[in-house]
């Protein structure tokens, strides 16, 4: 597989997997499992090793490369998820701020996220408005110097501890949403409705219920132009999805060797059950399924990387790698047997698996883009 990367890709691949050695990610992430608490000294170290952000351009001190963003975005799921699902939305903020903002945003913001001491939020899901976008209902209104913003948002990952939020709304209630909706960068105290667990409880993550009255937020924190929001939260939900999956393939990796471990050691009726195609075409099965995911995911960021916008690949990357999570997850948990419902990392690996086919858009969501894609090209071109 490491053909598939360039030299510098794999240099800083190393490099961070001997930050999170050195750091005994995995270690954490076991603690973080027993007594739940928030790493965020560990996401602070991270950056001031100088490995956060490699997708900023290099005169914001990045890589200029989307694809070391999700090696890194791969790494940290399969070292330490609640370190991953802390770099998850930061990375989505820093990216959408470095293709959309201006130079004083930018200068204002990008360094602090690189270096660790600022994380960030993405705000778009509301009570009523989960998988149609279109049905935001909070709004901003033009005062002066100031937009003052209204409105709720639910599901937001890393929403009270963030220090930089994009947060989108109605910014001309007498047109579509698709003409009439912004993206502002909130860095001002919001009211944190309420914060709240995930599946089973969700250690070392922080989902929040964020409501937003009457937040006057400068023009400046205006993202992109005004009513262009649409087209920068499309442009966000590509970058998203593909960085979730890159995320989600690391995830399942240790899980799939978790099962390959098991599988050597345990003995039953005279021999290893690895002998037991019962056994061992489940693992055939979950290694196939995430290497094709995998390679979905690096795809999907070499065209991102080279300018194309990769919608459909996107949402590919997503629902694939998601459904092999989670049947890697399912396959390690019936492997394991009783052992697999009780302990540590397995049932937890079942539970986040899960969880995986609903964030960045559900799998449902992810099918009706392919398909359209599909159509809309066959359509055109006569031609896959």
């Amino acid at each position: 597989m490491e053909l598939l990367f360039s030299t510098d890709e794999n240099r800083y691949r190393a490099a961070v997997r001997d930050f999170l050695l050195r750091t005994d990610a995995k270690g954490v992430e076991r603690e973080i499992y027993e007594r739940d608490f928030y790493p965020r000294e560990l996401y602070n170290a991270l950056g001031e090793a100088g490995l956060l952000a490699p997708v900023l351009p290099p005169e914001y001190g990045g890589l200029g490369s989307l694809t070391c963003e999700a090696i890194l975005a791969e790494e940290l799921g399969a070292a330490c998820v609640p370190l991953a699902w802390i770099h998850s939305t930061s990375s989505y903020v820093y990216a959408t701020i470095a293709r959309f903002g201006t130079e004083e945003q930018k200068d204002r913001i990008l360094d602090a996220m690189r270096t660790g001491a600022k994380i960030g939020a993405i705000a778009i899901t509301e009570p009523e408005a989960g998988s149609d976008v279109m049905r935001i209902r909070t709004h901003a209104h033009l005062e002066g110097d100031y937009y003052v913003l209204s409105g709720e948002k639910r599901n937001i990952t890393n929403g009270s501890k963030a220090d930089i939020i994009i947060v989108w709304a109605r910014t001309d209630p007498d047109v579509e949403p698709a003409r009439g909706m912004s993206a502002f960068i909130v860095e001002q105290p919001r009211i944190i409705a309420e914060d709240y667990k995930l599946l089973g409880g969700f250690p070392g993550t922080v989902n929040s219920h964020l409501k937003f009255e009457g937040l006057r937020v400068p023009k400046k924190n205006v993202l992109g132009s005004v009513n262009e929001g649409v087209r920068i939260l499309f442009d966000e939900l590509a970058i998203e999805r593909v960085l979730y999956a890159a995320m989600l393939v690391g995830e399942a990796r240790p899980v799939a060797e978790l099962a390959l471990d098991y599988s050597m050691q345990r003995e039953q009726f005279g021999t290893t059950i690895s002998r037991f195609e019962a056994v061992n075409f489940k693992v055939a099965d979950m290694m196939t399924k995430l290497a094709a995911a995998r390679l979905m995911v690096y795809h999907t960021t070499r065209l991102l990387d080279a300018g194309y916008s990769a919608e459909k690949e996107s949402a590919m990357s997503k629902l694939l790698a998601s459904e092999a999570f989670f049947e890697t997850a399912h396959n390690t948990l019936q492997i394991l047997g009783g052992r697999g419902l009780s302990e540590y990392p397995a049932e937890w690996a079942f539970r986040m698996a899960r969880l995986s086919m609903i964030p960045a858009g559900t799998n449902e969501i992810m099918r009706y883009i392919v398909q359209r894609e599909v159509y809309r090209t066959w359509r055109k071109n006569k031609s896959l």
